[in-house]
């Protein structure tokens, strides 16, 4: 009987198999949802496995990607998934193909076939999609057990029979994601893909915001300071004092009307550069036009305020954010709802 595993998914699925005695040199993915995050990640982690084990461990990926057709595919992605397949920036031992699924089909399955040459040795099947939010965040709780290595091959050529090579694919023609996912292009949002191939986000959407207001100020009554007065004192809601820590990041109108971030209300998971988790959502009116930590929102601003070397409940000064060095946040996504943010003196 095989066992369902939900601990370690990383380990079990994408890096033991390549230490078995019949070492594979192909991994063959159906995924609904990907990340070329998520392949950088994978391929980096097996260049570091075969230095341990001091031997050349070339992996041929195959990506199909099965929600391309419904979901549609972002710019940034499909940039991403073509940079790997052309080796343009990354290099690595072994080759990288990624295929789109052409609509009306959708394919949620995810499906994980190793392969020595064309014959399938091991195979993987589960909720994991092939990112790092299913494989790697600390909040998200996802399943994959052994399957039939022959049957899994041919579910995964039967599916790449529907899907085109993004290679041939004009993303805004072919996958253009709708008007109802909000898909502004990065130029417009002020976001980018990470085209540092040391950085750990390589070709992860990439975002710096900026933590002051259109006039250049900390905010008075707003953004760090929305809980507290220049006196120091707390601020009022209704008869009630505002915790003075009560802090958000306001996001401007070519940012909230995008889809970097998760539509309002819904949480997703944001781990900072010094290693602190914090779950957050987009909130304030329509449109969601700022990010606040969701079950108490001077939970933000206590972090912004420890980082600068300040009291708790102090008020944000403008000189102390540019004696700190940093007037911005960077974020990187990790997924849909998963990321990195940087306040670091320097972004790394």
């Amino acid at each position: 009987m095989k066992t369902v595993v939900s601990r370690q998914l990383f380990n079990f699925a994408l890096l033991n198999p390549l230490q078995h005695e019949v070492k594979p040199d192909t991994l063959k993915i159906v995924s609904g949802y990907a990340t070329p995050a998520m392949a950088v990640a994978h391929l980096m982690s097996v260049r570091r496995l075969s230095r341990k084990l001091e031997c050349v461990l070339p992996l041929n990926i195959d990506l199909v990607y099965g929600m391309a057709g419904e979901s549609g595919v972002s710019e940034v992605y499909d940039s991403g998934f073509k940079a790997l397949r052309e080796k343009s920036e990354f290099k690595f031992n072994g080759s990288f193909n990624c295929s789109y699924v052409k609509a009306p089909l959708s394919v949620h399955s995810k499906v994980y076939v190793w392969c020595k040459g064309n014959r399938p040795i091991q195979a993987f099947i589960g909720s994991a999609n092939y990112s790092e939010m299913a494989f790697k965040s600390p909040t998200r709780i996802e399943t994959l057990t052994e399957c039939d290595p022959f049957s899994a091959v041919s579910f995964f050529e039967e599916m790449k029979s529907h899907a085109i090579d993004c290679k041939d694919v004009d993303i805004k023609k072919d996958f253009k994601r709708t008007q109802k996912q909000q898909l502004v292009n990065c130029k417009s949002a002020k976001f980018s893909i990470e085209n540092d191939v040391s950085s750990k986000y390589y070709l992860c959407p990439k975002l710096e915001v900026s933590l002051l207001t259109k006039t250049g100020k900390t905010g008075n009554g707003s953004r760090l300071n929305w809980g507290v007065r220049p006196s120091g004192k707390p601020r009022k809601s209704g008869r009630s004092q505002r915790n003075p820590n009560q802090s958000y990041i306001g996001l401007p109108s070519n940012v909230y009307r995008s889809d970097f971030f998760p539509p309002k209300a819904e949480r997703f998971t944001v781990l900072t550069d010094d290693g602190v988790v914090m779950t957050c959502v987009r909130a304030q009116e329509k449109y969601g036009k700022a990010i606040e930590t969701k079950d108490d929102n001077s939970e933000l601003g206590l972090y912004f305020r420890k980082r600068l070397g300040l009291q708790s409940g102090a008020y944000v000064k403008l000189s102390d954010l540019e004696k700190y060095g940093r007037t911005s946040v960077v974020f990187w996504k990790l997924g849909d709802a998963n990321y990195v943010m940087d306040f670091s003196r320097q972004v790394k």
